[in-house]
């Protein structure tokens, strides 16, 4: 009996062992800049997308660990319904993991003040696209896990 009770004890004395950390800095899985947007009167849908396509190009051409996932989003009404209209739209950039995105920043950082500053000028263009079309009314940094 006193063997029951010491292996009960050591298991409820070790089985916190794998809790999850809520510090972001501790984050073990994607890395993921969540940006929500609505559409501007004068905006589309079509010059969101091109903003997109044009965001995935700019990390694309430089190699990164990231991918870029635009989304529309509908509300949902009572008894799990949608309703039809476009609510919001969103674009999720997902880093693979924290070392992807350090790597990002120490690769933009390591960069020739020349090169930052034509690298800038391509990041503002797909920036100003989104402008064009959406306002964004949240940001958020999610760890995915």
């Amino acid at each position: 009996m006193r063997y029951f009770l010491l292996l009960t004890f050591s298991v409820f004395s070790f089985a916190n062992d794998h809790s999850i950390s809520t510090n972001f800095s501790d984050c073990e899985g994607k890395i993921v800049n969540y940006y929500v947007s609505k559409l501007l009167p004068e905006g589309s849908v079509e010059g969101m997308m091109e903003a997109t396509k044009m965001h995935k190009e700019f990390y694309k051409k430089r190699g990164a660990e990231v991918k870029v996932y635009p989304a529309i989003q509908y509300k949902r009404v009572e008894g799990g319904g949608t309703e039809e209209s476009l609510h919001r739209l969103s674009t999720m950039v997902v880093w693979e993991n924290n070392q992807a995105w350090e790597n990002w920043r120490d690769r933009f950082n390591a960069l020739s003040d020349r090169d930052r500053k034509k690298e800038r000028k391509e990041y503002d263009a797909f920036v100003s696209k989104y402008n064009e079309n959406t306002e964004v009314v949240a940001e958020r940094r999610w760890c995915m896990l």
